[in-house]
C-alpha cells in the first residue's frame, strides 16, 4: 500500500503587527488566535475560508496557547499576562468560563481523560485541569529541566515536556 504524503494546505497569513499567535484544529474547523485580537477566527478546514468569529472577553496580546477537546466540545486558551484560563464552550452560545493558574501559562493539550494539560513556564510546573476548571494535579517538574513550553501526556501515562 502506497502511503499518501500530505500538502500543504494553507498559510495562514499575518495581518500587519496582528500575527498568529496559536491554531488548533477541532473536527472541520480551524481556530485562529491572532496577536491583540479577543476574537477567535473559525475557518472551514477543507476550504479554508472565515467562518466566524469567537470573542474571548479578556484576552488581548498575550494568549500563549490554544487547544480543543471534541468530547467536551470546547476550546482552551491561556492568557500568559493574568495567568488565567480561558475555556469557550462551541454549542453556540460560545460561553467562556475562566479560571486562574500558575505563573506563566504557555502550552496547552488535551490528555485520554479529556483534561486540559497546562504547561507553566516561570514555575517549572504542569498542571491538570478537568473541563469546569477543577485542578487534578500539579507536577513539579525536575530541575534540569529549563523554561518548559509545551507537554502532552502519553496514553501510557507519561508526560512529554518541550523546553526551549
Amino acid at each position: 500500500m502506497k502511503s499518501r504524503v500530505p500538502t500543504l494546505k494553507h498559510v495562514i497569513p499575518s495581518q500587519g503587527r496582528d500575527r498568529v499567535r496559536e491554531v488548533t484544529s477541532l473536527g472541520d474547523e480551524v481556530f485562529v488566535m491572532r496577536r491583540y485580537s479577543q476574537q477567535v477566527e473559525v475557518y472551514d478546514a477543507e476550504t479554508f475560508t472565515l467562518q466566524r468569529h469567537i470573542t474571548v472577553p479578556g484576552i488581548r496580546s498575550s494568549c500563549s496557547g490554544l487547544a480543543a477537546c471534541a468530547v467536551n466540545h470546547c476550546i482552551y486558551a491561556s492568557d500568559w499576562d493574568n495567568d488565567i484560563i480561558h475555556r469557550v464552550e462551541l454549542s453556540g452560545s460560545n460561553a467562556v468560563k475562566t479560571w486562574s493558574v500558575a505563573r506563566g501559562p504557555i502550552g496547552l493539550s488535551v490528555n485520554k481523560a479529556h483534561n486540559l494539560v497546562l504547561t507553566c513556564r516561570y514555575v517549572n510546573k504542569l498542571q491538570e485541569y478537568t473541563t469546569d476548571g477543577s485542578l487534578v494535579r500539579e507536577i513539579c517538574l525536575q530541575a534540569g529541566v529549563k523554561r518548559p513550553w509545551h507537554a502532552i501526556q502519553l496514553s501510557t501515562g507519561h508526560y512529554v515536556v518541550r523546553s526551549v
